[in-house]
């Protein structure tokens, strides 16, 4: 459309200053220059009017699209996708279901069927459930004067942090006993790596006192994005809202994705760690190797 307007207004300018009535005192130069205005003049006027015959066919086009963009999708390819997404999110959540509820079966066989919390009075320490706020023991009544917090107690446990090692004493740091030194560095990678574990269970902890309100949300976004309605939601609505709700879907992705980096490497960071405990733990080994050694 911008081609056509700057030729209309070339050619008006052309028509305002150049077409005069030919006078009988023209020079012939001047009346070829004339008749070539007029050559350019016709050219321009047929180039316009071949685009404006054209603009009915532009405009059938252009609304055969924006109809095509506005429909609702009803086609056999979109319904079977549609079926299939929503049958896995289905089945997703009825493992999970499933799962929860064989948890109590599981571990009534590992704790030996206690009946009553006087069978096993920290059953509850002990399970990962207590995290999820469904413990093994319910209305659990804690001793007088004391705070009873089950989930911390679990993340004491599955980090290590219950098990205590001997500080070197003082008295070690004057001494060049290769035992000793072995000893103290064993108790410090030991104590960093277990405290390190226990930086990372503390994020579970963290999420069981906000009554696990990231998983949940979580979970109502991928049934969301794997439930019928809105699959027929999004074959309904203008494509407008469909784009919007992508762009919506998208940002979420690059929380996750980022979240997911993170975990990545703390996996990471944990695996190094291992890697140094498994060290420390050989020290009686090298030094019996090194004694061999020594011996020849």
């Amino acid at each position: 459309m911008s081609n056509i307007l700057k030729k209309i207004s070339a050619v008006l300018v052309i028509a305002l200053f150049f077409i005069t009535p030919l006078k009988a005192d023209e020079t012939p130069s001047s009346s070829i220059a004339s008749s070539n205005y007029l050559q350019t003049i016709s050219q321009n006027t047929t180039g316009i009017l071949t685009y404006v015959n054209r603009l009915p066919v532009y405009l059938r086009a252009m609304t055969k699209m924006a109809l095509s963009w506005l429909a609702p999708d009803d086609s056999e390819s979109t319904a079977e996708l549609q079926n299939v997404f929503t049958a896995l999110e289905n089945a997703s959540i009825q493992d999970a279901k499933t799962q929860d509820e064989n948890q109590k079966k599981f571990l009534d066989y590992f704790f030996a069927f206690p009946k009553t919390q006087n069978d096993f009075p920290n059953a509850n320490d002990l399970t990962y459930q207590t995290l999820l706020k469904k413990p093994y023991f319910t209305n659990v009544i804690p001793p007088k004067g004391t705070v009873y917090d089950p989930a911390y107690n679990y993340i004491l446990y599955s980090s290590g942090l219950n098990i205590r090692h001997r500080s070197p004493p003082t008295f070690f740091l004057n001494k060049r006993n290769p035992s000793i030194g072995m000893y103290i560095n064993y108790y410090n990678t030991v104590s960093a790596v277990q405290t390190y574990n226990g930086y990372l269970l503390s994020e579970l902890y963290a999420e069981s006192k906000n009554e696990n309100n990231l998983q949940k949300n979580q979970a109502k976004l991928t049934q969301k994005a794997s439930s019928p309605d809105w699959f027929t939601q999004i074959a309904s609505e203008n494509i407008g809202i469909v784009l919007r709700q992508i762009l919506l879907y998208n940002s979420q992705t690059y929380v996750l994705l980022t979240q997911l980096l993170e975990t990545q490497k703390k996996l990471l960071a944990a695996q190094a760690m291992n890697n140094a405990l498994l060290v420390a733990a050989n020290q009686n080994n090298e030094d019996m190797l090194y004694s061999k050694a020594n011996e020849e």
